[in-house]
């Protein structure tokens, strides 16, 4: 009845597409169903090929060593004999040669004797001939000694004269020198005098521009570390939170290590029982060798990925790290230089007089008078003065964006750090470790898939405690360098962890 109500308002040729396609869905999983059955049929007959293929090939190799066994002893009976023939023949060969060679000993003994005649012969004629190329040397060798000390006698005449002429000139050029440094020091103390008494005017005149300038820039400071005061409140509070927060963080951790240890004690019983099964199924372990060693070298490649990105990370916070020292340092020398105004300020005040002083904190609020207002010789310095207070506004105005903008990127990355955390708990609740299943059961070998994911599931157990240390609290970059030289225990213990869930 219910079908009838529903179609009640189709039309005829409606209900004939919706029949013909309940017919179509009906042959649809009559022709699924025999597909299935002919699946499952060829999977056990798949099965059966290969349990009977083992077996043959079993029954074939032990009658191939049969057979294989006599062959084998007779050739191993003619290459004994062939071996001692040869070796027969090598010590023969052997003696030939030492024969030839105490032959050549002596015949070389006897070159070498009368070599050793002609080379005394030789050096009597050369020591010979050596003697009479010194004497004529000698003889040479003092007619050039008369010769240069008459040139050297004649060239000390000359250099004489020329020293007392050159004595003269230099005292002449002494004595104008000392002249023209007279009239040049008398001009450059009366210049100077001039210049001091400029200086003083001009500082005088900047005093009152300065101060009513400074003070404002005073009030403005003033409010912006009362701002300030009140953000780092606001702040302190987030830190609390967040510190509350990582505390859970590592108390987890701590637990997830526990289970490791627990598991690793697990992994090392189940070796033992590896190697009690290694000696009693041999043939077995050599196909499931090299599928462990396909499964290790996947790991290794993943691990070492894994390295890449934590450098590539480290190196991005240190070089975050740098640029925020930088702008430190620039607000600094800034703050610096404010200092270093004021002193000037102080100083400058002292110079003025009494008609010029301005209290620092008047009782009413006086008005300043307009522009046009101010005597022509005011207008004149405080237009000297106004490019250098604007580079100073510039300056001050580009410190305050760099805090904004530093300010602005220290949330995003809180921000962002909160989100990874959050993720990576999720995660890790949503894990699922399979029971551990003893030996004694056959268990079927499962897909190259599914191992990969508990490959990773374990690899991602492992490494959480150092890259929540990374990416949480950046100041124990240095904990996770050191545990970079553990390495080789860890992986060990991570190949270890691969062999039992293979065996799983």
């Amino acid at each position: 009845m219910p079908p009838k109500k529903k179609h009640r308002h189709l039309s005829p040729e409606q209900r004939s597409e919706l029949k013909k396609q309940k017919k179509l869905e009906r042959k649809l999983r009559k022709a699924e169903k025999k597909k299935q059955l002919k699946r499952d049929h060829l999977a056990r007959e798949v099965k059966y090929g290969q349990l009977t293929i083992q077996r043959y090939e079993k029954d074939w190799r032990a009658m191939l060593i049969k057979v294989a066994l006599p062959r084998m002893r007779q050739e191993l009976e003619f290459a004994w004999h062939n071996f001692e023939r040869v070796v027969d023949c090598k010590d023969f060969t052997i003696s030939l040669l030492m024969d030839e060679l105490r032959d050549a000993e002596e015949q070389y003994m006897h070159n070498f004797r009368a070599h050793s005649e002609n080379i005394d012969k030789l050096m009597g004629i050369y020591l010979d001939r050596l003697d009479e190329l010194k004497l004529d040397y000698e003889s040479e060798v003092a007619l050039m000694e008369e010769r240069c000390e008459n040139e050297l006698q004649d060239m000390k005449d000359v250099s004489n004269e020329n020293l007392d002429y050159l004595k003269t000139m230099l005292y002449k050029l002494e004595l104008d020198r000392k002249e023209h440094n007279r009239l040049k020091k008398g001009e450059y103390f009366s210049r100077l005098d001039e210049v001091d008494v400029k200086n003083q005017l001009l500082l005088q005149k900047l005093k009152a521009a300065l101060e009513t300038k400074y003070q404002n820039m005073f009030d403005e400071m003033k409010r912006f570390i009362k701002n300030y005061r009140k953000r780092i409140r606001d702040r302190k509070k987030e830190h609390n939170m967040l510190k509350e927060a990582d505390d859970a963080i590592q108390e987890l951790i701590a637990h997830q290590f526990k289970q490791i240890k627990r598991l690793y004690d697990i992994i090392r019983q189940l070796r033992q029982k590896y190697i009690d099964m290694k000696q009693t199924e041999g043939s077995k372990l050599l196909d499931l060798q090299a599928e462990r060693q396909y499964f290790s070298y996947s790991f290794l490649t993943l691990r070492i990925k894994l390295e890449n990105d934590k450098k590539d990370d480290f190196n991005k916070l240190v070089r975050l790290s740098e640029c925020c020292a930088k702008a430190f340092d620039y607000l600094e020398s800034l703050n610096k230089k404010g200092e270093m105004i004021l002193t000037m300020a102080v100083v400058c005040r002292k110079l003025e007089t009494k008609k010029e002083k301005i209290l620092p904190f008047p009782l009413t609020n006086t008005l300043f008078p307009d522009i046009t207002d101010l005597e022509r010789d005011s207008i004149d310095d405080i237009e000297g003065v106004r490019p250098e207070m604007e580079l100073f506004w510039q300056r001050l105005g580009q410190a305050f964006g760099v805090h904004y903008t530093l300010s602005r990127e220290k949330k995003f990355l809180n921000e962002e750090n909160e989100l990874l955390i959050d993720t990576h708990n999720e995660y890790c609740e949503r894990l699922l470790y399979p029971p551990i299943r003893p030996y004694t059961q056959t268990v079927a070998i499962p897909p190259k898939t599914v191992l990969i994911n508990k490959i990773l599931q374990i690899v991602l157990i492992c490494t959480s405690q150092r890259y929540l240390e990374f990416c949480v609290v950046p100041t124990r970059q240095e904990n996770t360098l050191e545990d970079l030289d553990k390495d080789a225990d860890e992986q060990q213990q991570l190949n270890g962890i691969v062999f039992c869930f293979y065996s799983r």
